[in-house]
């Protein structure tokens, strides 16, 4: 079962508002406390507090 916040779910790919460089990454954890991690293209893990706020999925 997938854990969603904000209907969020792991292995949905995303962007970062504000880090358009970033490029498009993929989730891979979501916490309770609305800390979403992502890996993006060519970078490591990131978690980003308060992830709904700065990330919008993509197709």
């Amino acid at each position: 079962m997938a854990l969603i916040i904000q209907n969020f779910i792991i292995g949905e790919n995303v962007k970062h508002k504000a880090r358009a460089e970033w490029g498009i990454g993929k989730i891979t954890k979501v916490d309770y406390c609305g800390t979403i991690r992502v890996i993006f293209k060519g970078r490591r893990e990131m978690s980003i507090a308060q992830g709904a706020k700065y990330l919008k999925k993509v197709p």
